[in-house]
């Protein structure tokens, strides 16, 4: 099978701010099976923590991966939840301010929501063996063609130097 990744050029994006859940892990701990971003999904589908995002710009869920300890081999914050316009009042969520950056985009296959998603990242982590990555914040968009988990399509935002 052939693996289907687009990488888009390099743009520039305007920082923004989001709210929702949030967690520590390293990419080592979700590849063998003892992660984190598999139980946060369930939670927050399972907590309606959307609904629960207040001054939400839109119905676009956003993962966050931001707070590098270094690289892809550290650990890293992982945020699920969407854009806001100001910070609400929730103690459980977190909110972050994504800086202005500049990114490149990967536009995954259509396909089952997990596996388009391990397959981008799989080329991600290939294309930064020759690519600068700024270990700012990344970021996956699931927006409306991602509305069924099993033939979705997901950008995702890598940011760079």
């Amino acid at each position: 099978m052939s693996v289907s990744v687009t990488i888009g050029q390099a743009i520039a994006k305007e920082g923004f701010k989001m709210s929702g859940t949030s967690a520590r892990t390293t990419n080592a701990a979700e590849m063998s099976g003892n992660g984190v971003i598999g139980a946060q999904w369930g939670q927050f589908f399972g907590n309606q923590v959307m609904e629960k995002i207040a001054n939400r710009k839109n119905d676009t869920i956003l993962a966050v991966y931001t707070d590098y300890e270094s690289d892809e081999t550290g650990a890293y914050t992982y945020v699920l939840g969407a854009e806001i316009a100001e910070a609400g009042q929730d103690k459980e969520l977190r909110t972050i301010a994504i800086p202005d950056q500049k990114y490149v985009v990967f536009t995954t296959r259509k396909g089952p929501v997990p596996e388009v998603v391990v397959e981008a990242w799989q080329e991600i982590w290939s294309w930064s063996k020759h690519n600068e990555r700024a270990f700012v914040a990344d970021f996956e968009v699931y927006d409306g063609r991602a509305s069924d988990p099993a033939n979705s399509q997901v950008d995702i935002y890598i940011s760079i130097k």
